[in-house]
């Protein structure tokens, strides 16, 4: 009877395996599934980006901090600007490093097309970065157009306003005292030799 039981029980785990059915498993100790970053669309980036370019990754930095302010920076030597401006062509890009929506590592001497918002001093990557491929390109400058090269920002120059009320500075002020004293004791000479003239007259 036993005997008859178990060659029942095997013929129908057999049967299971052979019709490709799932058998029952212990669901109570399975690992929960991770979550996805959420998936955004190309205007979304645009739009959340401050600035949009393509530059080459000159430099990988390895990673530091801990936890969720783990972070890797990478310089950059951008070639197009598409969205705003960079106050020089060789930035540094600041990444997330181990978040669910952190960039992959980025490829040294790779082109890549930057989404970043600014953080202060900071340009912090966004998930849009990305290879900058042929049709991903197409894709960025279809939106935003063909972009302009990154050009340093100017120095500041000085700008003098004319005061009306202003008077002439004295002459003290724009001579050098070597220079004032000379010239007062020219014009005491210039006054002597006049004065002198008039007695002999």
């Amino acid at each position: 009877m036993i005997g008859t039981g178990r060659r029942a029980l095997a013929a129908a785990v057999t049967a299971v395996a052979l019709l490709g059915l799932p058998l029952a498993t212990d669901t109570a100790h399975a690992a929960p599934a991770k979550p996805s970053c959420p998936k955004t669309t190309l205007d979304q980036d645009i739009k959340g980006a401050d600035v949009v370019f393509r530059g080459e990754v000159k430099n990988v930095r390895p990673a530091h901090g801990t936890g969720k302010q783990r972070t890797r920076t990478y310089k950059v030597l951008s070639d197009r600007v598409y969205k705003s401006s960079l106050v020089q062509p060789s930035v540094v890009v600041t990444a997330r490093v181990g978040n669910r929506c952190a960039l992959p590592t980025l490829t040294e001497g790779v082109r890549y097309i930057f989404f970043v918002t600014e953080h202060g001093a900071l340009l912090m990557a966004r998930p849009g970065t990305a290879r900058a491929t042929t049709t991903y390109t197409a894709q960025v400058v279809n939106r935003l157009g063909t972009g302009a090269q990154p050009e340093p920002t100017p120095p500041a120059t000085a700008e003098f306003t004319l005061v009306a009320d202003a008077g002439a500075p004295p002459l003290s002020r724009l001579l050098a005292p070597g220079a004032a004293l000379l010239l007062i004791s020219l014009l005491g000479l210039l006054v002597v030799g006049r004065l002198g003239r008039r007695s002999a007259r």
